[in-house]
């Protein structure tokens, strides 16, 4: 099988309500090899004390919070977030120029070394949906008009459609990070619209894959956790 995955490329989304549900999936996860995503599922019923334990367990963690609020609460938040250590955390670009600046601003007087993204379009959107929520542009446009402004702020990335991936690394170039869910093994879509392969995403120039449902809801956890090791260099 062919190699095309680095040591931690590969983030585990862990969309269950406490650590004993996560911990089902995690006790088979090698740390040097994989990075873990905590999102609002889990964060709202455990709080800060769930990024603790596995940071004890010897996890990096991306903080999938997606903050979106008037720029003095994104900036407060943020500076609670990285006090926690946070390898990762997200805002939505959609909030605006001053809200993103706000973002960067809690960053820079916080974890300086902790990664701050922005979230372009939800792969969960298409076209259809995003015209009946008042969006004219075509994705591909407005993922790279909402990259632009997060690019202008000094974010180190966005989150994307793997599909947006090959374009955005043409414009920002290499060092910009593009952390792309909607990674599939199989062909099951789910609520997902814009969903790409393993293979085509690394080739697109994703830096980041996360894999959710892939995972969790496999009908053999650890063998489909070995089989996404077999990809690792």
């Amino acid at each position: 099988m062919t190699k095309i995955l680095n040591p931690k490329q590969t983030i585990v989304a862990l969309d269950f309500n406490s650590y004993g549900e996560a911990n089902k999936l995690t006790r088979y996860l090698d740390p040097d090899k994989f990075r873990l995503k905590i999102g609002k599922q889990l964060f709202s019923n455990e709080g800060p004390f769930i990024l603790d334990k596995f940071h004890n367990e010897g996890f990096e963690i991306f903080l999938d919070l997606k903050l979106h609020d008037i720029p003095n609460t994104v900036y407060k938040a943020l500076k609670n977030i990285f006090d926690h250590g946070v390898w990762m955390t997200n805002i939505h670009l959609s909030g605006g120029k001053e809200m993103i600046n706000a973002a960067q601003k809690a960053r820079l007087e916080s974890n300086k070394e902790a990664f701050l993204v922005g979230v372009t379009v939800l792969t969960s959107l298409d076209e259809r949906q995003l015209k009946l929520i008042g969006f004219k542009e075509e994705i591909p446009r407005l993922v790279k008009k909402l990259a632009s402004e997060a690019n202008k702020a000094l974010l180190d990335g966005v989150v994307c459609s793997a599909q947006e991936a090959k374009e955005l690394k043409k414009t920002f170039g290499k060092d910009f990070i593009l952390v792309t869910p909607g990674i599939r093994i199989n062909s099951k879509k789910r609520d997902q619209s814009r969903v790409t392969s393993l293979k085509e995403a690394i080739n697109n120039g994703s830096d980041y894959l996360v894999l959710g449902r892939e995972i969790s809801e496999a009908d053999d956890i650890p063998k489909m956790i070995k089989n996404i090791e077999s990809y690792i260099i």
